[in-house]
């Protein structure tokens, strides 16, 4: 977050405004103001808000443009951006500093004038004295530090804020990696400060930082580029429902020092302080010694592994009972020698792989659920989202607050292969615009997967249904954007080119903001890069397969951009592709349109004409041209997003010949076509 105004508390995004009235910003949600900048001089109504090229936002007088009243550079958060400052602004008495607060810790970053290059960082009261590198900053007017732009100006750089760390990252992408990687951290080591690890890993010995039993990164993707403040996640969910439990304990006997932010209570015995964090669903860990009984809620931070002769605290970790085996087994591995550790990886896999079923391929990054566990957590499968030929999905609650979508199989033969396909291959990849896997359940007959929730249901649900809220233009583009990203990272980006073969309305969930989440991968099919094509049995739904599913030809990644496109025309004019009752088949219909020039004809009615002309003229000539009877003809789904976002211009495509023939043989004002 490069900009704070004052911990705004937004509910929702979609109702809020930011706008400039007489020289001041306001941010207003449906009717009331939340904040404003205070930047207003004399009523003035000259001024104007620009975002720079610098990625300041200014408010500045629209005649006398080196006048600025307010900039968010003023008002920074937990980042810092290049060309930004920290420090003493003389001016106006105000010290900027980072700030990074997640309750009830905080931490902030400060300028230390008495220090050439010098700073200090706060974290939850421990104050740890920073210099920085030759060349990264450069102090101005005597009391304001300015970030340097990047010797190499292709170079994406900023200055972030973690619990724990402050780092210089640049964003890497090459054949290797991909992600942020830091050029300059402080603290270099968890040494100097245990908090760099995050929640729920711990600083070994060495000065690396490890998970504790029974969890694994968080954000494996980060640790792998060398940043650990992300932290570590529970392998399994802790099993705990109105403070109900099945959850254990596993003891953490080598931690030097007490996590951060204990919570006294008045137990008097060890076993009552065990139940009195069992009883609670937030409580992590407890911990009894002579000072009496400390718990900790939420998560645990600032853990140090000490060496074997200092052992300043043993503290009990609730895990769910079923990893209880499996946490000692890691506990084990962090102390014994690579050749004992090598035989209990045997010991682990070996375990997994009973739990699982049929031989069910099982990710390192998927929870084993029971059915049990799922039972409670649906309350019973009580709460029923949808229902389909693959079965039915239920709302749930796992790990107290965090609700997920539980997916129950109907039957064993093509279906237990869905499941397979479904768990094999959205538990190896993560992206923004797929939905989330977390985990799953194999239990005789019984086949359950546990994704995250989509409080917005799936798109032909708000295209399609009536009595549903209309969405707009700009939330129509943002949507398709978003669609045409997942694809893209399943096609171009992962270890395997991954074919969804089911694009569709009811497959693009939208979660709370809006954003388009691909699900539905029980007809993928994962093509080696070495491979180019796949012949494969029909699969998909009438209406949005390509050609060259019907005429049984191989098939490529560019069948998912024809399935794509139909369903990029629907969410534009809200119209179903087939079946709306004339056997008008709509591709045909938008093509000879957009060969006309009249666009406009082609958008929603319901939006009443409030649209971008130019913007809907380009996604229709992107429409034209994944349609193409020949997939050498359509672009890829990379190629798709940077049109769309109107980073390359898009010529006027040819009308694909089989459209073409069927309008010879029509009438001209009409254009049906059976698929």
């Amino acid at each position: 977050m490069f900009w704070l105004g004052n911990r705004i508390p937004i509910t929702s995004f979609l109702s809020t405004t930011l706008y400039l009235a007489a020289g001041e910003l306001y941010i207003e949600e449906l009717g009331s103001v939340l904040w404003t900048s205070g930047s207003a001089t004399n009523g003035s109504t000259r001024s104007v808000a620009v975002l720079l090229n610098t990625g300041n936002f200014v408010v500045r007088d629209q005649i006398n443009h080196s006048k600025v009243v307010w900039q968010s550079f003023d008002h920074p958060a937990d980042a810092l951006l290049p060309g930004a400052w920290l420090g003493l602004d003389v001016a106006t008495g105000a010290h900027i500093s980072l700030t990074l607060s997640k309750p009830p810790y905080h931490c902030t970053l400060v300028i230390d004038q008495s220090r050439k290059m010098g700073f200090v960082m706060s974290i939850d009261g421990h104050d740890h004295l920073g210099t920085f590198p030759d060349g990264m900053v450069t102090y101005e007017e005597g009391s304001l530090v300015r970030l340097n732009y990047p010797e190499n100006p292709n170079d994406i750089q900023f200055m972030r804020l973690h619990m724990g760390q402050v780092s210089l990252l640049r964003w890497v992408n090459n054949a290797t990696i991909t992600g942020w990687q830091p050029l300059w951290s402080y603290p270099s080591s968890c040494k100097i400060s245990a908090f760099y690890c995050g929640a729920f890993s711990a600083c070994t010995s060495a000065g690396t930082c490890a998970c504790i039993d029974g969890f694994r990164p968080s954000d494996p993707d980060e640790w792998r580029l060398g940043q650990f403040v992300s932290g570590c996640s529970r392998i399994i969910p802790s099993d705990c429902e109105d403070g109900i439990s099945t959850d254990s304990f596993v003891l953490l006997d080598n931690v030097q020092g007490l996590p951060a932010n204990p919570q006294d209570t008045r137990e008097e015995t060890s076993e009552d302080c065990q139940v009195a964090c069992l009883n609670q669903c937030y409580c992590v860990a407890y911990s009894y010694d002579l000072s009496g009984c400390k718990i900790w809620y939420d998560v645990l931070l600032n853990l140090t592994f000490g060496n074997s002769a200092i052992h300043h605290a043993k503290i009990s970790m609730r895990i769910a009972h079923g990893k209880r085996q499996q946490g000692r087994i890691q506990h084990v591995m962090l102390v014994i020698g690579p050749i004992v550790v090598g035989l209990l990886i045997m010991l682990v896999i070996f375990w997994v792989y009973k739990i699982s079923s049929r031989q069910t391929k099982v990710d390192d990054f998927l929870a084993v659920y029971t059915y049990t566990q799922l039972k409670r957590a649906t309350r019973n499968f009580s709460d029923k989202l949808g229902e389909g030929g693959f079965g039915s999905v239920f709302k749930g609650t796992v790990a107290g607050p965090t609700a997920v979508a539980v997916k129950k199989l109907k039957s064993f033969g093509h279906r237990d292969k869905q499941f397979r396909a479904e768990v094999q291959t959205l538990g190896l990849i993560q992206h923004t615009n797929l939905v989330r896997l977390f985990g799953f359940c194999s239990e005789g007959a019984r086949r359950l997967l546990v994704y995250e929730y989509m409080p917005n249901g799936s798109l032909d649900s708000h295209l399609f249904s009536s009595g549903t809220s209309v969405l707009s233009w700009s939330l129509r583009r943002r949507i398709a954007i978003g669609i045409a990203k997942g694809l893209s990272y399943l096609h171009e980006e992962c270890r395997d080119c991954i074919i969804h073969c089911d694009i569709k309305p009811e497959n693009i969930l939208l979660d709370a903001e809006f954003c388009p989440k691909i699900a539905d991968f029980g007809m993928a099919k994962l093509l080696r890069r070495d491979m180019s094509t796949a012949l494969t049995t029909l699969r998909g739904t009438i209406g949005y397969l390509a050609p060259e599913w019907v005429y049984g030809q191989p098939i490529t990644h560019k069948a998912d951009v024809y399935s794509f496109v139909v369903v990029l025309l629907e969410l534009f004019s809200g119209r179903r592709a087939t079946g709306n009752g004339n056997h008008q088949y709509f591709p045909l219909y938008a093509a000879a349109k957009v060969n006309e020039g009249d666009v406009l004809c082609l958008l929603d009615g319901r939006l009443r004409g409030e649209g971008n002309a130019k913007e809907l003229d380009v996604a229709c000539r992107v429409a034209c041209w994944c349609i193409q009877d020949d997939e050498i003809h359509r672009p890829s789904m990379g190629q798709v997003v940077r049109m769309l976002e109107g980073a390359v211009d898009v010529e006027l495509p040819p009308i694909p010949t089989s459209f073409q023939n069927i309008m010879d043989e029509g009438d001209s004002g009409t254009y049906s076509a059976e698929v």
